[in-house]
């Protein structure tokens, strides 16, 4: 645990870049294990939720060169894996444990997944249930219907579904697609919902066989061609604490440099502006992604209301909303937050201890379809003790909301930060106004 003291901030200036983004360097590293050729990653995200994934693919027989410093990686594979010689273990990262169900899914040997005791306290049957009709054989450890890892997955057969999104989640639609590589027939993946699109961007330029018309994406197996070279944008949910911050902070401008801004990834900054915050999306290009920057100023915030169909489109982001939420004036109501029980903690109870703590009116309500939040902010922010929950994303916002706030902040552990963005505090402190 490693606690600090967080001191009004007297604002943020300057140019910064945040690190790669976390869910496209999982996608850019899964599927360049699997693709025939050497693909350079550059700029890939090097968090403990990443080298998990890395950890995976290299037990499974994928030859990896990582160099942390210059943040690359060079995958060169065959298109085939070995059988693992012990389990694969997923830390705390449920990305790589779920999207790799999917690849796994497909292998003629068996495997078996293992975490950290957080993530084994996350369910899986969401991505085990398509598997299953598509042929997968999972078997999950003790009686619940849940399907906690470990998880074992036996040598199957795989055919096509069509299978109908019931609840919107990236994960599990990757899941399906990977799987659909090794499947007889086509596999078709339907959305109720709008969600993160990397897989398919990447499917395609990998050269597989992919169409995707409205919310229906089709996939026919194939073998997939490496494209040599991925470069992965900045991550929009990093960039996002320091979008707030300079929007929360007196006298802040700043500019984060070369960020993604994947529409189905923009939700949150899509609230912000709504919000009143004067953001500017600048020097927009493509790549696979759209990059652009971004300019921040300091901003008089209102209160607004987070529909639940925005939700998939900002779910990592809610925690710094919140806070948001909290220094806005006014009345700001967030629905169908439910998802936010089953993350890395809690993060309804975490993030309501806080901001109770911070002085901000937060109350949940049960509503027929989940749960909602409503956060009475405007009248300021007031130091206090605050506690990370061992998950990156609430500790992150409590610095922000520490940095907004009067009076002087603690965080009990900023460790838990390395899960996601490891150099948190140190582009921070770039931006710090002295």
């Amino acid at each position: 645990m490693k606690t600090i003291k967080i001191a009004p901030a007297k604002g943020l200036r300057g140019v910064v870049r945040v690190p790669g983004d976390k869910s496209i360097s999982h996608r850019a590293a899964i599927l360049s294990a699997i693709a025939c050729g050497k693909t350079t990653i550059k700029n890939f995200l090097f968090s403990d939720d990443c080298l998990a994934t890395l950890g995976a693919l290299s037990a499974l027989g994928v030859r990896i060169s990582a160099d942390k410093k210059a943040a690359k990686v060079v995958i060169a594979s065959s298109g085939g894996f070995k059988k693992p010689r012990s389990l694969l273990f997923m830390k705390e990262s449920g990305t790589s444990a779920r999207v790799l169900l999917g690849l796994l899914s497909g292998q003629d040997f068996s495997t078996e997944l293992t975490a950290a005791p957080s993530l084994l306290r996350r369910p899986m049957q969401r991505v085990i249930e398509p598997l299953a009709l598509m042929g997968a054989r999972i078997k999950a450890s003790g009686k619940s219907k849940e399907g906690f890892l470990p998880l074992q997955v036996l040598p199957s057969r795989l055919h096509g579904i069509h299978w109908r999104q019931k609840i919107a989640s990236a994960q599990v639609k990757s899941a399906i697609l990977l799987a659909g590589l090794y499947a007889e027939g086509r596999t078709v993946v339907e959305e109720p919902q709008k969600t993160r699109d990397h897989t398919e961007r990447m499917l395609k330029i990998f050269g597989a066989d992919i169409k995707i018309k409205g919310g229906k994406i089709t996939l026919t197996a194939g073998v997939l061609r490496s494209p040599r070279n991925i470069f992965v944008p900045g991550d929009i949910s990093s960039a996002v604490f320091f979008i707030v911050a300079a929007l929360a902070v007196k006298n802040s401008r700043i500019l984060i440099k070369d960020v993604g801004i994947n529409p189905s990834r923009m939700g949150a900054v899509r609230v912000l502006k709504r919000m009143g915050g004067r953001i500017k999306i600048l020097r927009k290009r493509s790549i696979f992604e759209p990059i652009a920057d971004i300019e921040v100023q300091t901003s008089a915030l209102k209160a607004t209301t987070i529909k639940a169909h925005e939700i998939p489109c900002l779910i990592d982001e809610l925690p710094i909303l919140m806070v948001a939420a909290g220094i806005a004036r006014g009345r700001s109501v967030i629905e169908g937050v439910q998802e936010l029980r089953v993350k890395e903690t809690d993060r309804i109870a975490s993030m309501v201890s806080n901001l109770t703590k911070l002085g901000v009116n937060i109350k949940v309500r049960l509503l027929n379809k989940g749960e909602s939040i409503e956060i009475t902010g405007g009248d300021g922010l007031s130091g206090a003790d605050l506690l990370s929950f061992c998950d990156h994303r609430t500790a992150m916002s409590m610095v922000v909301a520490g940095l907004a706030a009067k009076g002087r902040s603690s965080l009990d552990d900023i460790s838990c930060v390395t899960k996601s963005f490891p150099d948190f505090l140190g582009v921070l402190k770039h931006l710090l106004v002295k």
